[in-house]
């Protein structure tokens, strides 16, 4: 079972985004802190996504047990149907304040998520430049030798 973590005012995920929608932690929100590479979802994210880690190749799951600071939940109804979808709603991102907000440092040391290198020529590009190498190559070839017979 994975505990879900209540943000407040001096959180050190406080402004950091979910891994999942992309919005802001804000105090009061829960989070879940993935086991697996540590990345971080809103609560209702990672139920949204089946209790798994969203990060591609990342194993991480686990059910949502009790929240870290607890608070007074209803307990849900029984008589629910298994397997019945539910809907998640969130409130209208409002506009933020700052805006070199703190992002996800990609390739950080423990983390799963990985960027790839800028592509410099690509494959097509180095096709097309080899066939008109040849193609002058060959032209060249041809001219010397209507040069040589003449």
């Amino acid at each position: 079972m994975i505990r879900a973590h209540r943000i407040d005012d001096s959180s050190t995920f406080l402004g950091q985004t979910c891994a999942l929608c992309k919005q802001e932690f804000v105090p009061g929100d829960d989070i879940v802190i993935c086991p697996e590479d540590g990345s971080r979802h809103h609560a209702g994210c990672w139920q949204a996504n089946g209790n798994h880690c969203t990060a591609y190749g990342c194993r991480g799951a686990g059910e949502i047990g009790v929240a870290a600071t607890a608070r007074p939940q209803s307990t849900p109804a029984r008589g629910r149907p298994v397997g019945r979808t539910r809907v998640i709603t969130q409130e209208p991102e409002t506009p933020r304040s700052a805006p070199g907000a703190a992002r996800p440092i990609p390739n950080a040391p423990g983390s799963k998520v990985r960027t790839l290198p800028a592509g410099g020529i690509g494959c097509a590009r180095t096709c097309l430049f080899l066939a008109i190498a040849i193609a002058i190559i060959l032209f060249a070839l041809g001219c010397f030798g209507l040069w040589s017979i003449a």
